[in-house]
């Protein structure tokens, strides 16, 4: 399988969720699958959340902040009280780049140079190669994605 080669080919998509010092998770969207408001809260965010339980057993995700991109599901009702129920807080997009997000310009290039022509044989492989060149992101970029984010 080759990372969609021709665009008439099915996407692969991946919900991914990183911190100031790598990959949190990564949650593969299934086949066909559409993303929604509910989706998102009931596979991601609860994923993120048995995560964070797990790795901060006081805390949890209190404290935690979270930079969408402006796609309508993660501006649902449903994720937003679900945010605040999790005591995550949404950061806004700077006043200047309203609908573009960091990973847009940051990560996604880097990414599609990295699997470009590849070949894999499973959505899985596509998931293991993603989460292995996340966990290699070197950390002078990470600082300049943080130092974005701060404004």
């Amino acid at each position: 399988m080759i990372p969609r080669p021709d665009f008439r080919d099915p996407k692969v998509m991946y919900c991914i969720f990183f911190y100031s010092n790598g990959p949190v998770c990564q949650i593969c969207v299934p086949k066909y699958q559409t993303i929604t408001g509910s989706f998102y809260t009931n596979e991601c965010l609860t994923e993120v959340e048995k995560l964070y339980q797990n790795r901060r057993p006081r805390t949890g995700t209190r404290g935690l902040r979270v930079l969408h991109d402006n796609a309508r599901p993660h501006k649902t009702k449903l994720v937003r009280e679900n945010l605040e129920a999790m005591k995550i807080v949404e950061l806004d997009h700077l006043p200047y780049s309203p609908d573009l997000a960091p990973c847009d310009f940051w990560l996604f290039p880097k990414l599609k140079k990295h699997l470009s022509g590849r070949k894999f044989e499973s959505r899985a492989q596509i998931g293991s190669a993603i989460f292995q060149y996340m966990k290699g992101v070197p950390t002078e970029d990470d600082k300049r994605f943080i130092d974005w984010i701060k404004g």
